[in-house]
């Protein structure tokens, strides 16, 4: 079996990483175990002062069984763990932290994922000189393991809460018929009617990450970088659930100066034909493609947050949020199972296995730190025109049937 790899960032920095630990006792909490505290294990990587130490396998010790039991949630085979554990990536444990300030980052993964699902991703960001702080929801991660070796599996009720919204009328009905239908279909998901209790407490995980930052009240080794951690320059990342309750974050918290959604359906109303507060890229798969290869055809939506983000009659325009679609790649496939065999991929994953894996590793990296460079360090990155003209593949969404459907609602002209 040919080992896994993939090729090394591209930034000027080595790269660090560090895990550690907070305790979150100031919002609302879903599970009883966290009534005296919620008890969250964050991954940080960083802008390393030198190179030449020892480089980080993928997974380390437990947690193999971490990935393992997100695995089996799939309905993936188990020895894909085996196969990402022995991935030698290019974060190194134990070297000193660069010198200076940097522009900080949070991110948090999919539902029942794990805490390093994207680590390209976020070794790309730290060779270029952000500090990257990756968010673990205790009840909500496929598992999380903590420094003193406990770990917490998975809730079954998150889990189950979830697989209740699919098929429902309201579910199908958000991704079938015509723009009127859709909409109407769309509040059925909503807050307290979907997966809205654990959207809000991921937007809360990524506030007590950035309270923990600001009090440097980080345990462990992690809490050496919260000195070198820019919150004037703070941006919030995620993938899936996490993209979601990423530019969920930056509408609530004054703090965060830009967002990124990585194909993440929102499940709170709070961007609901509302205008992003910051600026804010959502890059999404064929949401039609994708249902159409689970045996729900007829998929009519133009991407799965079409009325969000923006006002309705200007949905698409708005200057500061970006909307692009990958071609081929699948929702998976934005994650690290994307190292996996094309071969493989194609097996398990619905529509999967047509990308190259090295290919969407350079287009995830290109378009979330170009994005990131231009509103958080001011640079002129041409964005998104720049990576548009690198990666064919990506395509700016079509907004316009919601705008003139809209605008036939209000009985609003205009172009």
């Amino acid at each position: 079996m040919t080992a896994l790899t993939y090729r090394p960032p591209t930034g000027s920095f080595p790269v660090g990483v560090r895990d550690g630990e907070l305790v979150d006792t100031t919002y609302p909490v879903l599970r009883t175990e966290d009534a005296e505290g919620r008890r969250i294990m964050v991954r940080a990587w960083h802008p390393a002062a030198e190179d030449g130490g020892a480089r980080r396998p993928y997974l380390v010790g437990e947690e193999a069984q971490l990935v393992q039991w997100c695995l089996g949630l799939a309905g993936a085979p188990s020895d894909w763990a085996g196969q990402l554990g022995a991935v030698e990536t290019f974060s190194q444990p134990d070297t000193p932290v660069a010198p200076g300030t940097f522009p900080t980052v949070v991110f948090s993964h999919g539902a029942t994922s794990w805490v390093s699902q994207n680590t390209p991703l976020m070794e790309h960001l730290a060779s270029h000189g952000y500090v990257v702080w990756s968010v673990t929801h205790p009840g909500e991660s496929s598992g999380v393991q903590f420094a003193d070796g406990s770990t917490v599996r998975h809730d079954e009720a998150f889990q189950e809460a979830f697989l209740g919204i699919v098929g429902t009328p309201d579910y199908i009905g958000k991704f079938t018929g015509d723009v009127a239908h859709r909409h109407a279909a769309t509040p059925g998901l909503l807050d307290d009617l979907g997966m809205g209790p654990w959207a809000r407490r991921w937007v809360d995980d990524h506030r007590a990450v950035i309270d923990a930052i600001e009090q440097d009240s980080i345990d462990g080794e992690a809490g050496a970088l919260v000195t070198s951690s820019d919150l004037g320059a703070l941006g919030v990342v995620g993938m899936s659930f996490g993209g979601a309750a990423a530019a969920s974050t930056a509408q609530v918290d004054e703090r965060v100066r830009a967002a990124v959604n990585l194909d993440g359906g929102q499940f709170l109303s709070d961007l609901l034909g509302v205008d992003a507060r910051v600026p804010l890229l959502h890059v999404s798969t064929d949401a039609a493609a994708a249902l159409a290869a689970v045996g729900v055809p007829g998929a009519t939506l133009l991407e799965t947050n079409e009325f969000f983000y923006e006002e309705h009659t200007r949905a698409g325009l708005h200057e500061h949020v970006h909307r692009l679609r990958v071609a081929a790649a699948t929702h998976m496939e934005l994650t690290d199972f994307v190292l996996l065999p094309q071969d493989e991929r194609s097996t398990v994953i619905p529509d999967g296995g047509t990308v190259e894996s090295q290919r969407v590793i350079d287009l995830l990296n290109a378009t979330v730190g170009a994005f990131l460079d231009q509103a958080l360090r001011g640079e002129d990155r041409d964005f998104p025109a720049s990576v548009l003209h690198e990666f064919p593949e990506l395509s700016p969404v079509d907004l316009s049937p919601i705008r003139d459907w809209a605008r036939g609602e209000q009985g609003v002209g205009g172009a």
